[in-house]
C-alpha cells in the first residue's frame, strides 16, 4: 500500500506493533472508556467479545474523524489501522474481510485492519435492574416512534434506550419525558458521549459515518452484559435504505448505517466473533408517514413529534439558531416533513428555514430540487440496488411498495409546503406508482 494513513490503537496509546505509526488512544476521547459505564448502568460485565468489537468500532470512529477527507479525490482514503484486542484468536481472516467490507460500505474508503492482543479492559459494574429490551434512540422520529411503542406494552421489563448525541443530550432528555408521560414499563435513557478531540493540526473530518456503528457497537456490549439476544436499531424504510437521489449521492454520500446490508455484515461479524447478539430495524417496512402515524397512536401529541430531531445538517450549526435543531431543508428534514404531514396533516416543528419563501436557485434548496428531479423519474427494482446488496433475508419485493409509498408521501409534502408558481415546481409532473 503506498497510499493513505497508518494509525494504531491501544487504550494507553502505545503502538500495538511498536511500528512508525499515527498512535491513537482512549486519551483522544473526550468520555473516556472507563466511563462508559457510569451511563449504561449495566448488570454485569459485557462478554469479552463484545468489548472487543467496542474497541475496533471506537478505533475506527477515531480514525474517521481524524483523517479529513484531503485526498487526492476529496474523498476516497486508504485506512491501515492496528487495534490492541482482549481476545485477538476469535478474529480470523473471515471476521476481518467482514470487517472491512463493513467500514467500506459505510465509508466508501479501503481499510486494512489488524488487530493484536493486549487489551485490558476495565470491569463494568454490576447493577440489580436488567433491561429487558435495548433499543437505539437519538431523539429522532423514528426511535422516538419505537420507544413510545416499546413502552406502552404493559407487563414487560426495563426498556432500555441507548442515546448517543452529545449536542442534544438536552432534548433527548426532553423527548424522554414525553414517553414517561405515557409508559406502562420501566424506561431508563442511557446517554453516551463519544465525542473526538481535536487532533495536533486543530481539524476533525465533517462526516462521521462510522458513527452509527460505534453507537451500534456500544449497544451491543450493553445487551451482552443484560444477556439481550436483539438489539433494536429503528428507522424508517425510506431512510434506512436511502436509494440515492442524484448520481452523486451514491455509496456513502447516501448514510447508510442500519441499510438491511449493513445489518447483514454487523450480524456475521458478530456471529463469527461467538456473539449471541443480532441487531434489526423493526422499523424497515414502514414509511415516515407510518412510522408518524404509529408514535401518535402510541399517544404521543403533535407537539411531542415536533420536539424530535431528524436533521442532517451537522449538530455543531444547530445551535447557532437559537435551538432550532432542524435545518427544515436537509434530505431528512424532508422526508420528516413529510411524515409528519401525512400522519397528523400538520408539522409543528420550528424549522431554520421555510421552504415556502426559500430561494429557489440556492444552496438551501439543492435537496429540494434533486428530491423533485427524484420523483420526476421512474422508480423500480435496479434503483433500489444502484449502489448497496440486499442480503437474501430482506428480498427487494418485500420494501419496494414500502419506497412507492413514500414518494407519494414525498410528492404530497412538495405540493403542500412549497407553493405552486414556485420554480420548484415548474414542470412539476411526479411519476408515481400506484
Amino acid at each position: 500500500m503506498t497510499r493513505g494513513r497508518r494509525f494504531a490503537f491501544s487504550a494507553d496509546g502505545r503502538s500495538p506493533e511498536g511500528f512508525n505509526r499515527e498512535l491513537l488512544s482512549d486519551a483522544d476521547f473526550h468520555d473516556r472508556e472507563a466511563r462508559l459505564d457510569k451511563g449504561v448502568a449495566l448488570t454485569g460485565p459485557a462478554e469479552t467479545w463484545a468489548r472487543d468489537l467496542l474497541q475496533v468500532a471506537r478505533a475506527a470512529y477515531l480514525v474517521d474523524k481524524r483523517y479529513v477527507r484531503k485526498t487526492e479525490d476529496g474523498w476516497s482514503r486508504t485506512v491501515d489501522l492496528v487495534v490492541e484486542v482482549a481476545e485477538p484468536e476469535r478474529w480470523g481472516a473471515a471476521q476481518l474481510a467482514d470487517l472491512t467490507a463493513l467500514l467500506a460500505a459505510l465509508t466508501s474508503d479501503t481499510w486494512y485492519v489488524a488487530v493484536t492482543g493486549g487489551a485490558a479492559y476495565r470491569q463494568w459494574l454490576d447493577y440489580e435492574e436488567r433491561a429487558s429490551e435495548v433499543a437505539l434512540f437519538s431523539g429522532g422520529l423514528d426511535s422516538t416512534a419505537y420507544a413510545a411503542q416499546a413502552a406502552t406494552e404493559p407487563r414487560a421489563g426495563t426498556l432500555l434506550l441507548m442515546g448517543y448525541d452529545d449536542n442534544i443530550r438536552a432534548r433527548q432528555q426532553e423527548v424522554c419525558r414525553a414517553i414517561g408521560r405515557i409508559q406502562r414499563r420501566p424506561v431508563r435513557l442511557a446517554q453516551i458521549g463519544q465525542r473526538v478531540l481535536s487532533g495536533p493540526d486543530g481539524e476533525l473530518e465533517r462526516s462521521s459515518r462510522t458513527r452509527g456503528l460505534l453507537y451500534m457497537a456500544t449497544a451491543v456490549a450493553a445487551a451482552s452484559a443484560h444477556r439481550v439476544e436483539r438489539i433494536k436499531a429503528p428507522e424508517n424504510g425510506q431512510l434506512a435504505i436511502n436509494p440515492p437521489l442524484t448520481p452523486n449521492r451514491l455509496a456513502c454520500l447516501s448514510t447508510r448505517s442500519v441499510h438491511p446490508w449493513t445489518l447483514e455484515l454487523t450480524n456475521r461479524l458478530i456471529r463469527g466473533l461467538g456473539g449471541g447478539v443480532e441487531v434489526i430495524n423493526p422499523l424497515l417496512q414502514f414509511t415516515k408517514g407510518e412510522v408518524c402515524s404509529q408514535a401518535l397512536h402510541a399517544g404521543l401529541t403533535p407537539d411531542d413529534l415536533a420536539r424530535t430531531v431528524s436533521c442532517g445538517d451537522p449538530s455543531s450549526a444547530r445551535y447557532a439558531h437559537h435551538g432550532r435543531l432542524n435545518c427544515g431543508h436537509c434530505y431528512p428534514c424532508l422526508v420528516r416533513r413529510s411524515g409528519l404531514l401525512a400522519a397528523a396533516g400538520e408539522d409543528r416543528t420550528d424549522y431554520r428555514v421555510d421552504l415556502a419563501e426559500a430561494n429557489a436557485r440556492t444552496k438551501t434548496t439543492e435537496h429540494l430540487r434533486a428530491l423533485a428531479r427524484w420523483l420526476a423519474a421512474d422508480f423500480g427494482f435496479r434503483d433500489v440496488v444502484a449502489d448497496m446488496p440486499f442480503p437474501r433475508t430482506t428480498p427487494i419485493p418485500l420494501v419496494l411498495p414500502m419506497l412507492h409509498r413514500g414518494r407519494r408521501e414525498l410528492a404530497a409534502m412538495v405540493e403542500q409546503v412549497v407553493p405552486e408558481n414556485s420554480v420548484l415546481r415548474r414542470n412539476w409532473v411526479p411519476r408515481l406508482a400506484s
